[in-house]
């Protein structure tokens, strides 16, 4: 099972014998490490719709996920029994048929590490907040894994965001402005542990959060979100948004 197992992508050899959040941690790691690769391969997209950033995402993570025990696929399917399911954008599956992520037995058909994309910012009247939360639905990147639309079972996933004006923290403040203001209106489904907290990373903008999801058999049930930006400004481009 893949939890015994984790891919070291610097020797590109197999340990064994590891805990099974092990398994997160090794996709994360190699989010990490090929984040920088890919954000240069798209550099100056600054109008490329999402769909098609993310499509090149995972076209390019497969690329160099071949010694890996996981592979990626673009806009997996929530729920196989209604054909009205939601679509997380990128699902992580294990190449074998069974892999164990804590307490939970995923299928060979099932996601254990999904990523959900938002462009910063989101284009559109009355979409600005999208990265966190919708308007006339459940739209927000944030919001569906906290509603159980994305990643219901998972007690981790992450969210990409493909900076495309301003800078990263711009959005940081901006981001956790926006999640201020929802703790305000609704405090019994949001929360300060709902804010993104700074991470070290050389490769990629890294920022966490652990998100409220429900109550859960008289306890508190969250979902762990890893935040990844990816800066498609050009060098002259992202002195301007910083200056």
């Amino acid at each position: 099972m893949l939890a015994n197992v984790s891919q070291n992508i610097s020797c590109g050899k197999i340990t064994v014998g590891l805990e099974p959040d092990q398994t997160v941690k090794s996709v994360i790691e190699f989010l990490e490490l090929n984040f920088k690769e890919f954000g240069n391969k798209v550099r100056g997209e600054v109008t490329a719709n999402e769909k098609a950033l993310t499509d090149k995402l995972c076209k390019f993570l497969n690329r160099n996920a071949f010694a890996t025990p996981f592979f990626f696929h673009h806009e997996n399917v929530e729920d196989f029994r209604t054909g009205a399911s939601a679509q997380i954008d990128i699902a992580t599956l294990a190449k074998s048929e069974n892999i164990t992520v804590g307490d939970r037995i995923f299928g060979e058909f099932d996601s254990f590490f999904s990523i959900e994309a938002k462009r910063l910012p989101t284009p559109g009247s009355g979409r600005e907040k999208e990265y966190v939360i919708g308007t006339n639905k459940s739209s927000g990147g944030v919001e569906r894994f906290k509603k159980g639309i994305h990643g219901k079972y998972l007690k981790y996933a992450a969210i990409i965001g493909y900076i495309q004006n301003e800078n990263a923290e711009h959005w940081f403040i901006t981001i956790n402005n926006w999640i201020s203001d929802l703790i305000a209106s609704t405090p019994n489904f949001w929360r300060d542990e709902d804010k993104l907290n700074k991470e070290n990373s050389t490769n990629i903008n890294k920022f966490t959060s652990k998100n409220f999801r429900k109550s859960f058999n008289g306890s508190d049930d969250f979902v762990h979100l890893y935040h990844f930006w990816v800066d498609l400004l050009e060098p002259n481009e992202n002195f301007k948004a910083n200056s």
